[in-house]
């Protein structure tokens, strides 16, 4: 049996935490993973709807039929999915919301789950899988939310890092592409990046990030997200650094901004 729980902590009341967040017919606007959300029956404290995917990597759009029943004095939920379709023998989710101080919100969410023998994937790659995109999709869901909310905290301090590394001279459009495909997923909101600029000159590559995280910490914290090796991976091909056994981000000596 597969399980994972995650909770987060979004700045906003939690009755308009729970309305927003249990309106499965705007899921597509909520989240970035579906595509469409069609609702098939509903009543008072339930709904059951049909939720569709964007393609992923391998072009793969997958598409189940889920009833919710909702507790609205509890602020909670109860989910379940049909199994006729997917990979899944039987999944099962439950979220609750808790108020903080009147004027945020913890929403924690729970999945239990069992794969069915055919499946494409192990039970341990889908409890990977799904706990990496819980944590992107909350974190989405929160900054949404708060900013509907006009309830957003102040902006965080941003970090800079630059990569100084050698390429293969003519592979230019190849990074491109990988760090296209890679920006397109919600990798970099994921890890906290919000720009970055690569260039090249001779054989020498740079690339400057901006992260509301230290380049080492997004290095280090998120080394193992099935979506940060894959881009790694494919970068290794072109770029290799020039002092590997040094910290993976060029230390700045000296800044200067004219002031108006």
């Amino acid at each position: 049996m597969g399980y994972i729980r995650n909770a987060v902590l979004i700045h906003a009341p939690v009755e308009d935490v729970f309305k927003l967040t249990n309106n499965v017919r705007a899921w597509p606007d909520l989240f970035t993973e579906y595509v469409s959300s069609e609702v098939l029956e509903e009543t008072e404290d339930s709904v059951t709807f049909q939720l569709t995917t964007h393609p992923d990597a391998s072009g793969t759009q997958w598409s189940w039929v889920s009833t919710r029943w909702t507790n609205a004095e509890r602020k909670s939920t109860y989910s379940k999915r049909n199994p006729t379709a997917g990979p899944f023998k039987q999944m099962e989710l439950r979220w609750w919301y808790d108020s903080v101080d009147g004027t945020s919100t913890v929403m924690t969410w729970e999945q239990e789950f069992s794969m069915k023998p055919e499946a494409p994937f192990t039970e341990q790659a889908a409890t990977d899988h799904l706990n990496s995109q819980t944590k992107i999709q909350q974190q989405v869901i929160k900054e949404r939310i708060e900013q509907r909310c006009g309830t957003a905290p102040q902006a965080e301090e941003t970090y800079r890092g630059i990569i100084v590394a050698n390429y293969k001279p003519g592979s230019e459009e190849q990074i491109v592409d990988a760090f296209r495909r890679s920006d397109e997923t919600d990798l970099p909101r994921s890890i906290g990046v919000t720009s970055r600029h690569v260039w090249v000159q001779g054989d020498i590559y740079v690339h400057f990030v901006e992260a509301r995280n230290s380049l080492p910490t997004v290095l280090k914290e998120y080394a193992k997200d099935p979506l940060f090796q894959e881009v790694k991976a494919e970068l290794d091909q072109y770029v290799t650094l020039i002092y590997p056994d040094l910290p993976p981000s060029a230390k700045q000596i000296y800044q200067w901004r004219c002031q108006d």
